[in-house]
């Protein structure tokens, strides 16, 4: 298992290798610091392991806007009592997603303008769904929960195969991966894509949907990996990371039922025909 899990990885991280990105940069996920309005706390709460964490403490709605203006994806904490058992969650959490612009807020007025009544990890994008919260239950202390919501929940319901790296993906936590192997100069592109989006919608957290342009020179190892000839593009391949299981479907007149049969099919393993792809030659890689 970890070794075809490994392997896919490696297809994923060479295939990035020069290419552009649509998806996340640095700098879009370290967001713009706002002289003058945003307080950057450098140093964490007490029990943190990292002493170098970057947090923002909002203290107003001008602080709280600016820090979420300032990044396609933020993380703001909802904490009444930073120094609560819900703040040792959060300090856990933080140093989890370090990626990730993080804040803390307890000012009362910021909570009413989101209408935050409870302690909360608010998660806002600039793409998909937009903001999403996690509410902190009483007596819940365990942040791997927490961890989980913030890394299914970060990335685009359609990633780009190229523009992502590749440990965003296996790291999620979540073993179903379905890829649309796909020419994005083909005619049919708009309406395979829009059907393949709006699907994904359903499966958030369930199944992550990567989008394969096959006009990439390097995504011909992906190609090659799930034994998907040029004649039977496009198509959509189900990969299962704990099974190592692939299922392959043309994805031409396909629709949204008969996409979302094969992926319940799959997940239920009532596949037609599953296989398990051997492993390329070592000098392909």
């Amino acid at each position: 298992m970890i070794a075809h899990s490994v392997l896919l990885l490696s297809l994923l991280t060479l295939c990035q290798v020069g290419a552009g990105s649509e998806s996340f940069s640095q700098d879009e996920l370290k967001g713009e610091e706002k002289e003058g309005k945003l307080e950057e706390e450098i140093k964490p709460a007490q029990k943190s392991k990292d002493p170098f964490r970057r947090v923002w403490m909002l203290k107003d709605v001008g602080n709280a806007e600016d820090f979420i203006n300032g990044a396609s994806i933020s993380v703001i904490a909802f904490l009444k009592d930073p120094e609560s058992d819900h703040g040792d969650v959060v300090n856990e959490v933080l140093q989890s997603v370090k990626h990730l612009p993080f804040g803390i807020c307890s000012n009362v007025t910021v909570w009413k303008k989101y209408n935050i009544t409870n302690n909360t990890i608010s998660l806002f994008r600039k793409f998909d769904e937009g903001r999403i919260d996690y509410e902190l239950k009483d007596g819940e202390v365990d942040p791997s929960q927490v961890i989980q919501f913030l890394r299914q929940n970060e990335m685009r319901l359609v990633i780009e195969y190229n523009h992502l790296d590749a440990t965003q993906i296996f790291g999620s936590g979540i073993p179903f991966h379905l890829l649309l192997l796909v020419s994005k100069k083909s005619s049919g592109y708009p309406a395979i894509h829009k059907l393949f989006h709006d699907v994904a919608r359903e499966y958030r957290g369930k199944v992550i949907f990567v989008l394969v342009n096959t006009d990439v020179r390097e995504n011909a190892r992906v190609i090659s990996y799930f034994k998907v000839k040029e004649s039977e593009l496009p198509a959509f391949c189900l990969f299962h990371t704990e099974t190592e299981m692939v299922d392959v479907m043309k994805a031409n007149n396909s629709s949204a039922e008969t996409l979302r049969q094969f992926c319940n099919n799959f997940m239920d393993g009532k596949a037609k025909s599953p296989v398990k792809p051997p492993r390329p030659p070592s000098e392909e890689l």
